[in-house]
């Protein structure tokens, strides 16, 4: 399990990385307008990758692991139902770009809702390949394939420089498409080294209800998911004036995400260990890796979140420019916001490992009739920081509700280094709010520097705090 969180993290720092420098180079070439239509063609594509990738690529993962059902006939039922999945959101975005430009308030949207049609067939075959080497947890390999993509998507650099400078947006979206091509190609071929590994695994065929269910089910709840990270950056563009604030909430959303990003490298790791524990009989160890992760994402994960939340507006001016400290506030609550979405995903994944689905539907059909709502209503009246607070608040409480279902249903995950963990970050985040109140500016070097001296001293002391202890890092190898 430890290596599987080390390919993981580090293929989705490589990730995040590779993607802030893209925008780095976006949102200082282009305005802020016109960075904002690359933000609104960015965010709905992620919303339907959101929808795409966690259902196939998580329902694969857990019944290879758990070893149900003939992995060949998992497989190929999930890529069945998957290009049903495809068609629908390939018409969506092609026969429906028109509507895309209506409702977001811009007919150039048309044209680019079409090419990016083009991107879901490829993204689609490209998770499947990651969740069946997750299934295998063979995550080394699937690692790899997330540090290929994000390093190939630079491609959109030199396109956007050179034959697309008059339309850069079309850069961008011909950069995905050859990513998303290259690293089903590399996909393709290692994985013809676990061929026999698939074919030796015994079980009756799945039926095509079964996988069709299964997917839903994790396709449903990662809607939520979808909504809270990518929904509000489309309803600033279509009702907040002007046009500027969606450039600059694109720039809030980018370095928001970034605990979410970790998250989730976690969320790969833990759904298939789990799974192959319950299904081997073994719940109590699969109790104590749950406990295990959530210390190690409150104590890892968390105190990024809150650093880039209290310094908001010395990142911001650092990365863009003093005209992003406009979005300063939202970039405070999406920080906090994404990390408490982090952990929801992260506990519907335990639960989810313990065959308790219902409970993440029922929670994914009561937020999609609220959020959308709330988010319209607070865009109006309060602008992106508003909004931005109410994305804070909807994920603080969809992460309480399901910490309060899993202790239900399974045990308790909150240990007491759990909650050293948190009141440590607590101080952290006002020690770092306080650095940015004194000094409001710095060059994006000493603004790194910064991070990581602070960082490094949290760690130092949760680790003489014992909540980081040599057994803890231990474990999870086993």
């Amino acid at each position: 399990m430890r290596r599987g969180l080390i390919y993981s993290l580090s293929s989705n720092v490589i990730f995040f990385i590779s993607g802030y420098v893209l925008h780095f180079f976006l949102g200082n070439t282009m305005p802020a307008a016109s960075y904002g239509v690359v933000g609104t063609i960015i965010t709905v594509l992620d919303f339907e990758y959101m929808f795409l990738s966690n259902g196939a690529r998580q329902s694969l993962a857990k019944e290879i692991s758990m070893k149900r059902f003939s992995a060949l006939s998992v497989i190929g039922k999930t890529i069945a139902f998957q290009l049903i999945v495809i068609a629908f959101f390939f018409c969506v975005n092609f026969f429906g770009a028109p509507a895309f430009g209506y409702v977001l308030n811009d007919a150039s949207l048309d044209f680019y809702f079409k090419v990016a049609a083009f991107l879901i067939p490829a993204n689609g075959f490209f998770v499947i390949l990651l969740g069946i080497n997750d299934g295998l947890q063979q995550f080394g390999i699937s690692a790899l394939l997330g540090v290929i993509y994000p390093l190939a998507k630079l491609s959109a650099i030199p396109l956007v420089l050179i034959p697309f400078k008059d339309n850069p947006v079309v850069g961008v979206e011909l950069g995905f498409l050859f990513a998303l091509l290259a690293s089903i190609i590399i996909g393709l071929i290692l994985l013809t080294a676990s061929r026999n590994r698939l074919k030796q695994t015994d079980g009756p065929a799945i039926a095509f209800p079964t996988v069709a269910k299964n997917t839903l089910s994790f396709s449903l709840f990662f809607i939520v998911v979808s909504l809270v990270l990518s929904v509000d950056t489309l309803v600033v563009k279509s009702v907040v004036r002007p046009a500027q604030m969606s450039g600059y909430y694109t720039g809030a959303v980018n370095f928001g995400k970034i605990s979410y990003y970790l998250l989730s490298a976690f969320v790969t790791v833990i759904l298939p260990v789990i799974s192959n524990l319950v299904g081997a009989g073994k719940k109590e160890q699969a109790i104590v890796k749950a406990r295990e992760i959530i210390v190690i994402s409150l104590s890892f994960i968390l105190p990024i979140a809150v650093i880039v939340s209290s310094s908001s507006n010395l990142l911001l001016t650092a990365f863009y420019g003093s005209d992003y400290r406009a979005s300063a506030g939202a970039l405070t609550c999406l920080s906090l916001s994404n990390f408490f979405m982090g952990m929801t995903v992260l506990l519907n994944m335990i639960l989810n490992s313990h065959n308790s689905s219902r409970f993440s539907d029922v929670l994914s059909i009561a937020s999609l009739l609220t959020i959308i709502p709330l988010f319209i209503f607070t865009a109006k009246h309060g602008g992106i920081t508003a909004i931005a607070a109410t994305s804070m608040t909807c994920t603080a409480l969809l992460m309480l509700v399901s910490f309060i279902r899993v202790r239900q249903i399974i045990a308790s995950v909150m240990s007491p280094s759990a909650w050293k963990a948190i009141g440590g970050a607590v101080i952290l985040g006002v020690i770092t709010y306080g650095i940015d109140l004194i000094v409001p500016h710095m060059n994006l070097l000493l603004v790194g520097a910064l991070y990581i001296l602070l960082y490094a001293v949290y760690i130092g002391a949760l680790s003489l705090a014992k909540v980081i202890t040599p057994t803890l890092i231990k474990s999870l190898a086993q």
